[in-house]
């Protein structure tokens, strides 16, 4: 039997499609007119591209989600029948029928700050073998989680058996944010402390908040937990993480931990607990912001008998992208996975279009850069926060208010819709429709933007906080002016971020610009100072309490600012005090817990002159006439506001972030997908070229849009990578010679993984077991000759070994549209396979 070899593809179709805002219009999830990679000159295209390698894979994905928490199955539980089919059609129904194909989601253990209440399943001071722990889990059962889970769970399972999808189901990732109080050490000097420190839920002591005399309870808890929900039918619990934010204690259930404290507690008590009672079950560390995750990693996995149990360590996205540090935590064990296991924009409230399409657009590509930079930077899979929200973000017994992909309005408060989807929701779309559980992600260059641009008045939204930082002379954001003052005034008007007014990416824009103000927004239960669109007082939150107005006062060495407080008449209680320089922890101005910052935060006014509430605008601090010279001056052009010591700066707290980038996973079907996104103020035009295929074609993303591409790069995943580095070569079927990879055609060797180079040659002894293979018939495995050479860089898979036979499969691959047959090694059985023409086109027996 001679086998044909597949000729050079000269062409390749991509399917696209697009979600964009241009001024108020919107494309949300709308598919395009295909356009085709060519090969040959491609006329026209610009030197910017979007490269994408196929040969270089990495990490294997799992897929994307959201939280089952309390909030989510209250909201749902208040939807009628049709209304909670619906959202899990829409998270959790395969794309093909407008779903997100949603298969990783996240659940509370006991309760969290999206919760109605405090409470666990025992509550039993010293119960240390849990005899009174509710194994029925009936409050998860009264709120609604049980059963928004298994609605879940049967909505995947269908979409498995229809789509002949083997071993598509549902994970879901477990997360304690606090032992039951009796368990923790007590907390001094807080709210119900008689003295002697409170054992609290709310609250943590220092450095770790877990009693080690209870470490073993804790660990049994959580076996009881997983038993108890599978006992209700759950089926999905695939993995844990021992705490959700150990570093952070930010007044709602909480337990602070060290790596240390972490790594023994896996290593003596959760991990033999888990691997005795449910052995399946995976473990992640950390589960917190990405600034300190490289050195969890290190503390977690140093413990050797830790490490062996740790999956990996799970991040959150509060605090910034934080790429050098997912790459720092990938070094410390490159055999350890990272895992995205939260995000959502909370800020106090929920923003939807009707608020503003900038800002309601905005939110929603932070969360998706988010999502594209973790990817990039090894995440295996990437959860959202709350399924589903009310209109003001909750509920949320400590009034921690987010936003979600889709909210809650069976009230009618906003429109005729019970549930409103976000443009998060549909951004979310072009990774989780797209990007599927088995995809390896690949090389992607990106030569459109090389260095991540400056941060501009355009990046200033609604909420950024204010703090004091380095002085930048060429810094964008760190000038202010004032408004026109009011009859009356002394200087005093709104304080304003100079250039937001006129920036279209900021949420200031064209409403008089973003003000500094007094955050007296619920939620806001610390002194912050931050950003907002100025009101005109007709909003009580922003400018209503005159907490957007400003008293300037000539002092010794600088100015005072103070602000206007409410208007005689208005309600809400007082609003008064100074701007002031705090030293603070990192969440104050949204950072990072462990960061140590200077907060600009509103105080009692104290004595004319002190330090902390004196500044220097635009650095004078003359007296006398001078200064009232330079306070006429100031009403008419930008200053900065810096410290009494000239060394700091009013700024806005803004992540530098990039404004164009790609991402890109080759899927067990054989399709690469890439999502590219495009943040800018102006549409990018770009080269999209397939190295693998020497294949490209000239395109463009509109400005604030995102797009996702899909092509058939190669056969079907499986036949390419498999699992472990399987490796596959087109072989001829008559007589044990040996086939280079020259004579394979370039379509076929163009679509060869580093993995699959590094065997140069395959021998296939007998022409009749080929034959009898490729018929279907069943045959002994033939006698393989394989040369092998290394392949231990990064991305080229392991080094090849010759296998026994037994372990080695005939495999027919659709190559170029010619039907080849192939060999993989590193298979566990050996049969013919049928040459079916269906979307998989191969069958191993």
């Amino acid at each position: 039997m001679i086998l044909a070899s597949a000729s050079a593809s000269a062409s390749v179709q991509v399917s696209w499609t697009q979600t964009a805002r241009l001024g108020e219009k919107v494309t949300l999830l709308e598919d395009q007119t295909p356009f085709v990679l060519s090969s040959g000159e491609c006329d026209g295209c610009p030197d910017p591209a979007i490269s994408v390698d196929s040969k270089q894979t990495f990490q294997t994905f799992e897929g994307f989600g959201g939280a089952f928490t309390q909030a989510s199955a209250v909201n749902w539980r208040k939807l009628d029948a049709t209304g909670q089919a619906e959202l899990i059609r829409a998270y959790f129904a395969d794309p093909a029928d407008g779903g997100l194909g949603y298969t990783l989601c996240r659940v509370p253990i006991n309760s969290c700050d999206f919760s109605p209440e405090s409470y666990t399943f025992d509550d039993v001071e010293g119960d240390v073998a849990l005899e009174h722990f509710d194994s029925t889990v009936q409050k998860d059962v009264d709120l609604g989680m049980i059963d928004m889970i298994l609605a879940a769970e049967a909505a995947v399972k269908e979409r498995a058996n229809r789509t002949a999808s083997k071993g598509l189901k549902l994970k879901l990732l477990a997360s304690p944010w606090s032992p039951p109080a009796w368990m923790k050490l007590p907390v001094h000097g807080v709210y119900g402390d008689p003295g002697e420190g409170i054992r609290t839920m709310t609250g943590s002591a220092k450095p770790f908040g877990l009693d080690p005399d209870y470490q073993a309870s804790w660990a049994n808890y959580f076996g009881k937990w997983l038993a108890a929900y599978k006992a209700r039918g759950v089926d999905s619990l695939w993995a844990v993480t021992v705490q959700n934010e150990p570093e952070a204690s930010p007044g709602w259930e909480s337990c602070l931990w060290t790596p240390e404290y972490m790594a023994n507690f896996v290593a003596e008590h959760l991990g033999p607990t888990l691997n005795a009672t449910h052995p399946e079950i995976k473990i992640f560390g950390f589960d917190h912001n990405k600034d300190h995750v490289a050195e969890w990693a290190d503390g977690l996995y140093k413990n050797k008998t830790a490490a062996d149990y740790f999956t990996g360590v799970a991040v959150h996205w509060y605090g910034g992208l934080n790429t050098e540090n997912l790459q720092k935590a990938h070094e410390v064990d490159p055999t350890k996975s990272i895992l995205g296991s939260e995000a959502c924009n909370c800020i106090g409230h929920v923003v939807l279009q009707q608020d503003g399409v900038a800002s309601w657009w905005t939110r929603a590509e932070r969360v998706s850069l988010d999502i594209l930079e973790d990817l990039k930077w090894w995440a295996v899979g990437w959860i959202d926060w709350n399924l589903l929200v009310d209109v003001n973000g909750g509920p949320n017994h400590l009034k921690n208010l987010c936003d979600a992909n889709m909210i809650q309005d069976v009230a009618g408060q906003k429109g005729d819709q019970p549930l409103i989807k976000q443009a998060s929701y549909y951004y979310m779309g072009h990774f989780s429709r797209y990007l599927v559980p088995g995809a390896k992600r690949v090389q992607v260059s990106n030569t459109v933007e090389v260095e991540i641009p400056q941060v501009t008045a355009g990046d200033i939204k609604d909420g950024a906080a204010l703090l004091f930082e380095p002085c930048d002379a060429d810094s964008a954001v760190q000038r202010f002016r004032f408004a026109k003052p009011e009859p009356g005034d002394k200087i005093a008007a709104s304080l304003i971020a100079a250039g937001t007014d006129d920036a279209p990416g900021s949420d200031g824009y064209q409403r008089g610009g973003e003000c500094v103000e007094l955050c007296i927004m619920p939620g806001c239960w610390f002194p912050k100072v931050q950003l907002w669109a100025c009101g005109d007082g007709g909003e009580a939150d922003h400018g209503g309490r005159g907490n957007q107005k400003w008293d300037v006062q000539s002092v010794k060495g600088g100015y005072k600012l103070e602000v206007r407080g409410s208007p005689e008449g208005a309600g809400g209680g007082e609003v008064k005090g100074c701007l002031t320089t705090v030293k603070a922890e990192g969440w104050a101005v949204d950072l990072d817990a462990g960061l140590e910052v200077i907060a600009a935060q509103l105080a009692p006014c104290l004595s004319d002159g002190t330090s902390s509430q004196t500044f220097l605008l635009s650095g004078d601090g003359e007296g006398g006439a001078a200064r009232s010279n330079a306070a006429r001056r100031l009403l008419e052009s930008s200053f900065t506001v810096g410290t009494a010591d000239a060394k700091l700066c009013l700024a806005p707290q803004i992540p530098k972030l990039p404004h164009f980038d790609a991402v890109g996973f080759h899927n067990p079907d054989g399709t690469v997908a890439v999502v590219a996104m495009n943040t800018n103020d102006k549409p990018v035009e770009f080269t999209l070229r397939d190295e693998a295929l020497g294949l490209a074609a000239k395109h463009s993303l509109p400005a604030h849009a995102i797009n996702t591409y899909r092509w058939q790069s190669g056969p079907p995943a499986d036949a390419i990578f498999a699992q472990n580095g399987d490796t596959q070569l087109q072989a001829a079927a008559d007589a044990p010679v040996p086939v280079e990879k020259a004579a394979m055609g370039a379509a076929v060797a163009g679509r060869l993984t580093p993995a699959m180079a590094a065997a140069r040659s395959v021998g296939v002894a007998g022409a009749a077991a080929a034959a009898a293979a490729a018929s279907g018939a069943a045959t002994t495995p033939p006698e393989l000759l394989v040369e092998t050479t290394a392949g231990d860089k990064p991305g080229e898979g392991p080094t090849l070994e010759a296998p026994p036979p037994a372990r080695a499969s005939w495999i027919a691959v659709c190559a170029g549209g010619t039907v080849a047959l192939a060999v993989a090694l590193r298979r566990r059985s050996f049969g013919a396979v049928g040459t079916g023409r269906a979307s998989r086109q191969y069958t191993t027996l």
